[in-house]
């Protein structure tokens, strides 16, 4: 037996027309535990929270699609600021030879299409060793940042490639990642030392790095 009959009348028809519990608590001044009493055994109440369900996460899907547009406008803005500093930064660096030798360095043996890390792979250490020195003087990069690994043939000694890139670029061994093998044997002419992998997690550095890259590239073409 329902205490308060008008209450409860009120609160199947706020249901009827799609009331959520905690609405109709407060509309018809009620704990939500009562209304959920009164109306657990409906069956049109329990289409109601399907239906409410489903308009919930239609509401949360429109909220993530404003929020992502949001941060994609922030990030558009941010990233069209980043190019005009890195232009500006560029007139001040081009004429360093440094400067030049990092780029065309990474121009030759870096990975241009992703924009979520910097990649320098090649088995000439004084061209990694060039890109290091360019990193840290114009990008600001400290040693902590910087990763590398190596690629050998089946056969090479990871020790001996290992100590030989520690010596050349100055990186210690807790930042070598896990060595990679090929899955062929090494020949007489396979260079000892391995394939070496520099590795900067950076996207804000990544697209400052090519848009100094393509300047560099028109200023050749001149």
């Amino acid at each position: 037996m329902v205490r308060n009959e008008q209450k409860y009348q009120q609160a199947i028809e706020f249901r009827k027309r799609g009331f959520t519990l905690e609405e109709i608590a407060k509309v018809c001044d009620i704990s939500k535990s009562t209304a959920s009493k009164w109306l657990k055994n409906k069956a049109f109440s329990e289409t109601v929270t399907a239906q409410n369900k489903h308009r919930a996460g239609l509401e949360n899907a429109m909220r993530l699609r404003l929020v992502n547009k949001a941060r994609s406008g922030e990030r558009a803005k941010k990233y069209t600021e980043l190019k005009k500093a890195a232009a500006t930064e560029y007139r001040h660096y081009k004429n360093s030879p440094l400067f030049v030798a990092g780029i065309m360095a990474y121009l030759a043996h870096g990975e241009l299409k992703s924009l979520q890390q910097i990649r320098l792979a090649t088995c000439d250490q004084f061209a990694h060793g060039v890109f290091i020195r360019f990193a840290k003087e114009f990008l600001g990069v400290e040693t902590p940042q910087i990763r590398h690994w190596l690629f050998l043939y089946q056969g090479q000694s990871e020790e001996v490639s290992m100590k030989s890139w520690k010596r050349a670029l100055g990186i210690p061994y807790q930042q070598f990642h896990k060595t990679q093998y090929s899955s062929t044997r090494a020949t007489k002419n396979t260079l000892h030392k391995g394939v070496g992998n520099t590795i900067i997690g950076s996207t804000v550095l990544k697209r400052k790095l090519l848009v100094w890259s393509k300047l560099l590239q028109k200023d050749l073409k001149k």
